[in-house]
């Protein structure tokens, strides 16, 4: 059985489900709200809702350095 990419559903990169402990890529529904919208592992269906991923802004950081005198 060959798996086929639904247009409706949004995959993402091969994950670990900490569920099932399986290389799954997560699935959730186009137009998901931001707020109460999750991740869904295809194998188990555990839920991961999008507020518990952190995801930083990619931003330049600047690291003081001590000056020796």
């Amino acid at each position: 059985m060959r798996k086929v990419a639904r247009p409706d559903l949004v995959y993402s990169k091969p994950t670990m489900c900490l569920h099932c402990h399986l290389i799954v890529e997560m699935s959730h529904q186009r137009e998901a709200d931001p707020v109460k919208g999750a991740w869904n592992c295809p194998r188990c269906g555990h839920l991961y809702p999008f507020l518990h991923w952190k995801i930083r802004k990619q931003t330049q950081r600047t690291t003081k350095t001590p000056i020796a005198a």
